[in-house]
């Protein structure tokens, strides 16, 4: 009979239940915080809560602050392509999260990441993360598909991984053309699903049921372990898969910051005269109605939102507007901004 030796203290691993993983992708603008949110409040009615990594190039704090009332935890990485020089942070982050005792990890990539080298880390890191099963949504807006002209690779690199497709701006579609854009997505990807968010939280909501009868043995040294791995993790970026995704880092962004308040009126026009070059833009703005309101705008292209997003004011994120494009000027952005808004609109203090 073995005998454990009394001169070698023993480290017995934790037990961590696994836990589904849903990761969303798609072009700039095309809806994917809004997904998220209406997912967020179908798992909520369901009795399931969520945590929540947002990554965006210029400012995830913004939409962090939209999701916080719907989500057990927000976590923002910002500033970085988490395919590239942002991958082992989100890594990281996505460790962290594993150990988490709540139902669901929900993880939402920036307009222009490409998913494939985090789908070989999730593979690589398999017996780290927990989190099984592991979906991936791309949210397709109808309006705007396979029309980004010389960006339209980078579009259809973030849909031909995806275990599922949600369309977006999809409710003025004809038969006809709701076809043709179905024909469009299969061309990419014909085994993807459809899905809604109502559709989602009935799947999630089962894995994680079924995931409750399961448990794994995980040491409590699991981030130890990967910051001194030698996983190469980086983008395989000679094959000409991941080619595509140069064009991914021909988009900037920048951020500007606003006075408090800005007339609701001024909002629609500055939004209208910003540059084409601005692809996607958000402005989290206050009309002086009280310290705890503002509204979330937003343009994609050309196409202005019909009404702002209220949500409640929160002191460390200060009304302001982030601007990605390809091409951008940012001083041509701030120009414009405070001819419409308010002469003292300024870029953020480095």
């Amino acid at each position: 009979m073995n005998k454990l030796s009394p001169n070698k203290p023993t480290t017995l691993s934790s037990l961590v239940e696994v836990r589904p993983m849903l990761m969303l992708t798609g072009f700039l603008g095309a809806g994917k915080t809004t997904l998220l949110r209406q997912l967020l409040d179908h798992l909520a009615s369901r009795e399931h809560l969520a945590d929540v990594i947002l990554n965006d190039m210029e400012n995830a704090y913004i939409d962090r602050e939209t999701l916080k009332d719907h989500a057990a935890n927000v976590a923002a990485l910002t500033g970085s392509c988490v395919c590239c020089e942002g991958h082992h942070d989100l890594v990281n982050m996505i460790l962290k999260a594993s150990e988490s005792k709540h139902s669901v990890l929900l993880i939402e990539l920036n307009g222009t990441a490409d998913p494939v080298p985090l789908q070989e880390s999730f593979t690589l890191l398999e017996s780290k993360f927990c989190l099984r099963p592991r979906w991936q949504v791309c949210v397709i807006d109808a309006r705007h598909f396979r029309k980004r002209k010389r960006f339209n690779d980078l579009e259809s690199l973030q849909l031909e991984t995806a275990s599922h497709y949600h369309i977006s701006w999809g409710a003025e579609l004809t038969e006809s053309e709701e076809a043709d854009l179905e024909d469009g997505i299969k061309a990419i990807n014909s085994r993807a699903s459809r899905t809604t968010a109502s559709l989602l939280a009935d799947a999630l909501d089962q894995a994680i049921r079924g995931n409750l009868r399961h448990a794994v043995a995980k040491s409590a040294s699991t981030r130890d372990d990967f910051a001194a791995s030698k996983f190469d993790l980086s983008p395989k970026s000679k094959t000409p898969h991941h080619n595509r995704h140069k064009l991914a880092h021909e988009f900037t962004g920048c951020s500007i910051i606003f006075p408090e308040p800005v007339e609701s009126s001024r909002v629609a026009n500055w939004l209208e005269e910003l540059p084409v070059s601005v692809i996607r833009a958000k402005a989290l703005v206050s009309h002086g109605e009280g310290a705890e309101h503002r509204y979330l705008y937003e343009r994609v292209g050309q196409v202005i939102s019909p009404s702002p997003i209220s949500m409640r004011a929160v002191a460390k994120v200060p009304c302001s507007g982030i601007f990605i494009g390809a091409e951008l000027d940012p001083e041509d952005i701030l120009r414009i901004t405070q001819k419409h808004l308010h002469p003292d609109c300024h870029f953020p203090e480095q």
